[in-house]
């Protein structure tokens, strides 16, 4: 028998105590990324060079990852009635800003003494990328997030082809660009 939606227009209804946990899980990955990141660069060729172009980029995983895992306990605790939308917003652009920091940086190295450092570190950027992607449709359950505020066109492109959930959804309101 068909179920009759009964919220009030703009209320998202809270998953499953199982869902909740897996979505902070999502979250919490990203500290055990920052951390394979690490570990990968110190024991490749040249740590301390390599170090050097990866230490921004783990030190905003880290810091939004705080901020992330914070707003979500938050929206899980209070069962979604208190969101800081900003706050949220502000800590994905912050992952995706300096992913492509990072990218760019990277790009003006290859060639120099640190060839060997993008074999090295670029998958475990990836997974930063991937799993970042997968925390943006977590939160999307709870907060209706901009996603032209939080990041490129591009990485908006890639997330849509990824995350079938984040497309159906921006196009069922209508933003499908």
């Amino acid at each position: 028998m068909p179920t009759i939606d009964t919220t009030p227009q703009g209320v998202k209804l809270m998953p499953p105590m199982a869902e909740l946990e897996q979505n902070y899980y999502e979250i919490t990955e990203l500290y055990d990324l920052a951390e394979e990141l690490v570990d990968t660069v110190e024991l490749s060729e040249q740590p301390e060079a390599q170090l050097a172009l990866v230490e921004p980029l783990i030190n905003d995983v880290e810091e939004a990852a705080d901020i992330l895992s914070e707003e979500y306990i938050v929206i899980a605790e209070q069962q979604g009635k208190s969101v800081n939308k900003k706050r949220i917003e502000g800590a994905l652009r912050k992952l995706y800003t300096a992913l492509d920091a990072y990218n760019k940086k990277v790009t003006a190295h290859v060639g120099d003494a640190v060839e060997g450092f993008r074999n090295a570190a670029d998958p475990i950027v990836k997974k930063i990328l991937r799993q970042l992607e997968s925390v943006v449709a977590a939160f999307i359950d709870f907060v209706d997030l901009s996603l032209s505020r939080i990041m490129s066109v591009s990485h908006a492109e890639e997330l849509k082809r990824r995350q079938e959930k984040i497309a159906m959804m921006l196009h069922q309101i209508g933003q499908g660009a």
